[in-house]
C-alpha cells in the first residue's frame, strides 16, 4: 500500500510541470477583468489608495481615475472593491467598483477628496496652479 501511495505522489509531482527553463510555456493567469488602464494624466483608484495621491494641474486640465481595484483571476473570479472619489464640497463620482471618473479643474486651488466607504483613510488632493 505504501510503494502504491509513493508512487501516486510521484505521479502528481511529474503531472504539475516543473519550473525549469526549457522552452515549455507556463500558464498564468489572466489578469482580472475589471480594472482601467490610466491615462497619462490619470490617477489609479486601487484598494485603499489613490496613486499618485497629490497631483498638480495647470487650470482647464481634465484629471481622470481610473478603478484599478479587482483583484483575483479568470479562473476563480474576481473581486472589485467599491471606491468613490468625493470632493470636500459633496461632488464626485458615485461609488464603484470598475470604470472611469473624470473632472475638469478650470479654477485655482487646491481640491481636496476621499473615498465615500473609506474617508480619510484613502484620500488625496489636486492643485491647480
Amino acid at each position: 500500500m505504501r510503494a502504491v501511495l509513493v508512487a501516486l505522489a510521484v505521479a502528481s509531482l511529474a503531472a504539475c510541470g516543473g519550473g525549469g527553463g526549457g522552452g515549455g510555456s507556463q500558464m498564468t493567469s489572466p489578469p482580472p477583468t475589471g480594472n482601467t488602464p490610466p491615462s497619462s494624466n490619470g490617477i489609479t483608484v486601487s484598494n485603499n489608495s489613490f496613486s499618485p495621491s497629490t497631483k498638480s494641474v495647470a487650470p482647464g486640465t481634465t484629471v481622470q481615475w481610473a478603478w484599478n481595484s479587482c483583484t483575483g483571476d479568470g479562473y476563480s473570479g474576481q473581486i472589485c472593491t467599491s471606491h468613490s472619489v468625493t470632493f470636500d464640497d459633496g461632488s464626485g463620482s458615485p461609488t464603484q467598483d470598475q470604470g472611469t471618473y473624470s473632472r475638469v479643474f478650470n479654477a485655482a486651488g487646491t481640491y481636496n477628496y476621499h473615498c465615500a466607504v473609506h474617508g480619510a483613510a484613502m484620500a488625496g488632493s489636486i492643485t491647480v496652479q
